[in-house]
């Protein structure tokens, strides 16, 4: 049995409070521990007191670098705000040390860029938190969609209740358009329709992807239609898999869950996972980044890749239409 890798964490926010720390948690409290929550940092010395007491971290910092140096991590969470994230890690990414990252990787192409040169420099493990991808039904959809392929269509929705911040489209339609990419494949062209909410910076997005594989995808965003609710579809020849995403991201009167049909008749019906921390992929992605880490095999779910979910996700916020490799983002 080998130790647990010793871990530290800059970041305490209501997010990673919700989320992430519980995750951590249960990994560093089972029989056997994978990891140990060595520290937490954050510029709140008393929140991250607070955070240590709550969830079992053994020291306090508000600096991180002094925090990294002294503590000689296995592992590193970075947990800031998306617009800290890319400064936070161009300082991580030089030291060596396997760095898990929350999304996005981030916020303007330019920094996706740069955190992905850093990392193939440097050689560093990494994993970025698109929880989709490791959420239980929508790995058992791209598991699907690869025995049943090749695939035809794909429709996605992300239908949310009074989400009027004018960054959703980079902030949180990220997670739609790089699950997107998850099933699909690599994106060749894209359309963008947007709709502004009046009197105010919001939009509507209504999105088409088309794939190298020459599979289409089409993605609604309505970010104040009265119902938060997020779905799936893929469909191949006489064949369709569908999955509901449930709390928090739909409402707890919508179904979730995950079905199959075929020849006109409900194959399979499957609930989700009644524990909230695995039907929402955070036990998954933490131990995928472990996985990695214990294996030395860099995920999907790297700096690597997730540039160009960011790359998507600017060119739909930018209202862009066209060829994915020609489009030029504004300053």
């Amino acid at each position: 049995m080998s130790s647990p890798l010793r871990a530290v964490q800059i970041g305490a926010g209501a997010f990673c409070e919700k989320f992430h720390a519980p995750a951590l948690k249960r990994l560093a409290s089972e029989e056997n521990p994978r990891i140990s929550l060595q520290a937490v940092c954050d510029l709140d010395l008393d929140r991250a007191q607070q955070f240590s007491r709550e969830f079992g971290y053994a020291h306090v910092y508000n600096d991180f670098l002094r925090m990294v140096t002294e503590q000689k991590p296995d592992l590193m969470y970075c947990m800031v705000q998306p617009t800290a994230t890319a400064k936070v890690l161009e300082k991580l990414l030089p030291i060596g040390i396997p760095v898990f990252t929350e999304k996005p990787p981030g916020v303007t192409v330019a920094e996706a860029e740069r955190l992905a040169e850093l990392a193939e420099q440097h050689k560093v493990m990494n994993y970025v938190a698109f929880n989709r991808r490791a959420m239980p039904g929508l790995l058992r959809l791209n598991h699907w969609a690869q025995e049943n392929g090749p695939i035809r269509y794909i429709r996605a929705e992300m239908l949310r209740s009074r989400r009027l911040e004018p960054e959703f489209g980079v902030g949180t339609a990220i997670h739609s358009l790089d699950c997107l990419r998850f099933l699909g494949g690599e994106v060749r062209e894209v359309e963008t329709r947007c709709h502004p909410h009046t009197g105010s910076a919001a939009r509507d997005y209504l999105v088409r992807l088309h794939f190298q594989s020459r599979a289409v995808a089409d993605l609604a965003v309505l970010v104040d239609c009265g119902l938060t609710r997020e779905t799936y579809c893929v469909q191949a020849s006489n064949r369709m898999m569908e999955v509901s995403l449930c709390e928090p991201y739909s409402c707890e009167f919508c179904p979730n869950g995950e079905w199959i049909y075929q020849d006109n008749t409900l194959a399979t019906a499957t609930a989700a996972d009644a524990d909230p921390l695995v039907a929402g992929g955070f036990i998954g992605e933490h131990n995928l980044f472990l996985d990695a880490v214990q294996s030395g095999r860099l995920p999907n779910c790297c700096l690597q890749d997730a540039r160009y979910s960011l790359r998507l996700a600017v060119a739909v916020h930018q209202q862009y239409s066209g060829l994915l490799s020609q489009f030029q983002p504004e300053p």
